[in-house]
């Protein structure tokens, strides 16, 4: 390790991510009460059919689900939300996205349905 990163003051770190479906974060786990509140497993694993949705983690907590559709310039990004996420938060759910529609080169739409 390079010494002068030990006296780097540490750079902030976004605890909001954009996982994919069957990501270790929650398979990795038989309890996953710490991630995820029981009542939204059902929206992760729509009919205990073993099928991870791809969700949204905000410090540590399953906080939404996503789906994509990839076109040829653009892909669009409908999110679910479990719990309330203000305009700041769904701020940085877009900008997570935007990264993941940068490493697809697509433009990005985020769908928020009612």
């Amino acid at each position: 390790m390079d010494p002068a990163l030990l006296d780097a003051p540490p750079r902030p770190v976004d605890d909001l991510l954009v996982l994919p479906g069957f990501d270790e974060y929650l398979l990795g786990y038989r309890d996953r009460r710490l991630m995820l509140d029981p009542a939204h497993a059902g929206a992760i694993v729509p009919g205990g059919n073993g099928v991870f949705q791809a969700t949204v983690v905000r410090a540590g907590r399953v906080v939404g689900t996503w789906k994509r559709t990839v076109g040829p310039t653009r892909v669009t990004v409908t999110v679910h939300p479990l719990v309330d996420l203000d305009a700041r938060q769904r701020g940085r759910v877009e900008r997570a996205l935007g990264r993941y529609a940068a490493f697809l080169d697509r433009e990005l739409r985020v769908d928020w349905p009612a």
